[in-house]
C-alpha cells in the first residue's frame, strides 16, 4: 500500500532547533525521518528500507522522531535524499516498504571531475557505502576524509549500474567499480551540491594514528617511496601500518643519515 507524504524538514516544521536537523544538515544521511506516530500506523520500524517516490524513486531508511508538535503527515527528508526524489519542500512524495536485494555490483562515475582509476577509490567506496540503499542514477558522495585530503574537495559520484535492479544495499561482498570519466553535473539533474557543511581541512586525528606514525609516514613521503599520497595511503589500508614497521625503521635510519649528512654540508661551508 503506497502513502503520500508532503516534504519536509523537521527543522522548518517546528519552531525551535534540534539536534537531529543540524546533523543532517551537515552530514546527509540516507534516511527519512517520520514521527513516531506515523512509524506505528505503517508498521514502521528503524532501520526499516523504504522507496521514495517523487519525481524519481530513491530509497532511504526509516528514523522514527518522537515529537509532538510535529503535526500531519509529514516526512523529513534533508537536502541529498531531496535531491535524488528531484522533490523540493512542501511537495508530495509516495513512500512504501522496500524488498531488500544485496548488491552484487555497483558502478560509480564521479561528477565534474576526473578521476584517476586506483585500488584507493574502491577501497574507500566499500568503506563509505556499507549498508547503504541505492537506486541506479542517485547521486552520493565519498565519505572519507581520506578522499577529501587527497583530492582536496568533497568526491560526488553517481549510481550509473547496479546488478540487480531496483533498491540495492550494498555489503561486504558488493564488487564495486568506479569509472576515470566524469559525468557533467547537468546529466545527473543534480542541480546544486547539497551544503554538507564538511571542513575540507585535514585532520590527522581523525585516523586514529599517533603522532608517531604519522612521522613515519611523512618519512616515507619525503623519503621518495611512493609516488603520490594516493599510493602511500592505499599502501597503508591495504597492508595495515603494523605491518610494515620494518619499512618505517629502514627509512627512518636512511632519514637521519640524510640529515647527519645535510648538517656536515653546513658546516663544511
Amino acid at each position: 500500500m503506497d502513502n503520500e507524504f508532503r516534504v519536509s524538514t523537521i527543522k522548518s516544521r517546528l519552531d525551535i532547533p534540534l539536534d537531529i536537523a543540524g546533523r543532517f544538515q551537515q552530514t546527509p544521511k540516507y534516511e527519512a525521518q517520520l514521527s513516531q506516530e506515523v512509524s506505528n500506523k505503517l508498521g514502521f520500524v528503524d532501520g526499516d528500507l523504504i522507496e521514495i517516490h517523487g519525481n524519481r524513486t530513491t530509497a532511504a531508511r526509516v528514523v522514527s522522531i518522537d515529537i509532538d508538535s510535529v503535526d500531519g503527515d509529514i516526512i523529513g527528508l534533508n537536502n541529498l535524499m531531496r535531491n535524488n526524489a528531484r522533490v523540493s519542500l512542501n511537495e508530495t512524495v509516495t513512500i512504501r516498504r522496500a524488498e531488500i536485494k544485496k548488491a552484487r555490483r555497483i558502478v560509480l562515475a564521479p561528477i565534474g571531475k576526473r578521476l584517476k582509476k586506483s585500488e584507493l577509490l574502491k577501497i574507500v567506496a566499500k568503506k563509505s557505502f556499507l549498508d547503504i540503499p541505492f537506486v541506479e542514477g542517485d547521486v552520493t558522495f565519498l565519505r572519507s576524509k581520506i578522499m577529501r585530503y587527497l583530492l582536496g574537495s568533497v568526491t560526488w559520484m553517481r549510481v550509473v549500474k547496479t546488478d540487480p535492479d531496483g533498491v540495492i544495499v550494498a555489503t561486504e561482498d558488493t564488487n564495486f567499480e568506479v569509472v576515470s570519466d566524469p559525468i557533467m553535473q547537468d546529466e545527473t539533474g543534480f542541480i546544486d551540491p547539497p551544503d554538507l557543511g564538511l571542513d575540507n581541512e585535514f585532520n590527522e586525528k581523525d585516523f586514529s594514528l599517533d603522532e608517531d606514525e604519522w612521522s613515519k609516514i611523512k618519512t616515507l613521503l619525503r623519503l621518495g617511496l611512493f609516488n603520490s599520497r594516493m599510493e602511500v595511503i592505499t599502501f597503508f589500508l591495504r597492508e595495515g601500518i603494523k605491518a610494515r614497521s620494518d619499512i618505517f625503521e629502514k627509512s627512518g635510519s636512511v632519514m637521519d643519515q640524510l640529515n647527519q649528512l645535510k648538517n656536515n654540508v653546513k658546516k663544511a661551508s
